[in-house]
Formats: structure tokens, sequence, C-alpha cells
């Protein structure tokens, strides 16, 4: 008994101190916290459950990785969860095989789950009318909410990296944004965005510098959380039949961009994209757009009316 009690604290320690270790390089090359902090939660996860069911790095099989999978999927996780309780475990064991901590790869024989291929739609300009509408009004707060969803619908920035804005940064024709990955970009404000952000900063009561975080609410600057929650609001008070995310406004900026004739390269860099996996969905979604246009006024189909 002591033997095997003694079996299972090494072999525990030897998995758990991989994933610090991993955790560790991971902070060394200056990942964005937001990232590190996914990854470190979403990688726990299965490294408690190997704890529980492989001895060591070497003993983890194939049929560890499905069970852990399957595990996941009775918990009732989304299919892109499910993808992410795959590819991020992956990430780490790669590392794992780099280091040379092991030369066990148990990935090779899994398939990765597959997600539906389904893409969100972005906003109507009925929705966007809406939404503008329900920040219509003179209070700093419907100024600053108007502001927000300027700014998200003119760059497309993902809400952490607009929730980083400084007041310094409000006044600016273009930003530096470090995005996911550590990657920088430079977006850029329009006029009306600018104006919005200053019509707001003047009637905001807080006492304001340049390094001054750029959102605030009734209680103060605003965390990340509350951000997101603004956004919600706003949606609730525009009577939106679906919550309203903030990546709907990046999803927006995207296919409006490409229905304006964007060029594809252009938009990539404008969002911060590495390669066009995800810019190939809103073009899909420009697509239907064009065949229905085509379906409504073709030569043929108006020859057919006559």
């Amino acid at each position: 008994m002591k033997a095997t009690r003694l079996s299972l604290f090494v072999s525990s320690s030897e998995i758990r101190e991989a994933f610090t270790l991993w955790l560790e390089s991971l902070q060394a090359r200056a990942i964005a916290p937001r990232t590190l902090e996914n990854y470190r939660e979403s990688v726990s996860g299965f490294v408690d459950f190997l704890e529980q069911h492989a001895p060591t790095l070497d003993a983890v099989q194939p049929h560890h990785i499905r069970k852990w999978l399957i595990h996941r999927q009775q918990a009732g996780v989304s299919p892109h969860t499910l993808r992410n309780a795959y590819r991020l475990p992956r990430m780490f064991w790669r590392w794992c095989l780099r280091e040379e901590l092991t030369t066990n790869d148990p990935f090779l024989k899994v398939e990765k789950p597959r997600v539906p291929a389904t893409v969100k739609p972005a906003l109507s300009p009925e929705e966007v009318e809406a939404i503008l509408k329900a920040c219509d009004g003179k209070h700093w707060l419907h100024l600053r909410d108007k502001a927000l969803v300027l700014i998200l619908l003119d760059t497309g920035l993902r809400i952490h990296e607009a929730h980083s804005l400084t007041v310094a940064d409000a006044s600016r024709e273009s930003l530096l944004i470090r995005g996911k990955g550590g990657k920088q970009r430079v977006v850029f404000l329009s006029y009306q965005v600018r104006l919005a952000l200053r019509r707001y900063l003047n009637a905001c009561p807080y006492p304001l510098t340049d390094e001054s975080p750029l959102w605030w609410g009734r209680h103060g600057a605003l965390t990340l959380m509350g951000l997101k929650s603004v956004v919600r609001d706003i949606g609730e008070r525009a009577g939106l039949k679906k919550r309203l995310g903030p990546h709907a406004f990046r999803r927006t900026f995207a296919t409006w961009s490409l229905r304006n004739g964007i060029d594809l390269e252009q938009l990539r860099l404008l969002m911060g994209h590495s390669d066009y996996t995800v810019l190939r969905q809103y073009l899909a979604l420009v697509e239907a757009d064009l065949q229905h246009a085509h379906q409504q006024h073709s030569p043929l189909t108006n020859l057919q009316k006559r």
C-alpha cells in the first residue's frame, strides 16, 4: 500500500511539474496575460484528468486522450470548447516532446473533434441603427456607450484590446494594437469615432490624465467583464432578439468591409489574423449575399418575369 501511494505521488508531481514548466515557458515568451490564463484554465483540467488515469507522461496512451474528450463531451461543452480540449493539451504535449520530457505522443492516433462549419451572421443595418439609438442621450454614460459602439464598429477591435486603451489613445488617428499571441498591428480611428470619444471624455466626471484607462462606469474604471456587461446592456436596451456580445461588432466590421470591397489581405492586417482561415468564413457570408443578389437581378431571371 505504501509503495502504491508513493508511486502515485511521484507520477502526479511529474505531470504537474511539466505543466508548470510549460506555463513558465509561455510566460517567458511574453504572451498576453489573457492568453496565458486561458491556456492555464484549459489545460489544467486535462492535467488533473491524466493524474487520475496514467502514472507518467510515458504511460499516457491514445485511449486516455479519447476518455478525456468523452469526459468533456459528457460535461455538455460546445463543439468549439471540445475542439480546444484537444488543441490546447496537444500544444502542451508538443512542448513536452520538444523539451525531451517524453518521447511518447498519444495524440498521433487521436483525431481532433469536428466542429460544425457555422458562421454567426454580422449585425444587420437595422440592428446597428437600433443599437446606436439605444445610446442616444446627453448623459455621460450614454455618450460612453455610443463611443464604445462606434470604436468597435470602426476598428474591429477585440474587446480586451478596446479595454486596454487609454485616454491618450482617444485623440490619435491610428493606434498600435498588441493582439493575440503578441502580434502587433495598426488600426485607424475615423473622425466620427474621435469626436464621439471626445464628447464622452469631456462629460466624464472623473479626473483623467493621458495615462488613465479610457472606459469608466459609475463606480470607477471598468474591468474587462464590466466592459462586456456594458455591451450586453446596450443590446438589451436596443431590443435585440439575441444577446449582444462584443465579438458581434468584430464580425460586422469584417463582413461590412468585405461587402464594401476591401482587399482580403488588407482586412487580414487590420484585424490581426495570421492567416485567412477565419476571414474565409466572413467571405462565405458575403458570397451568400452575392448569390442572393444574382438570383434577384440576373438577366435570365428578369427575362423569365416578362
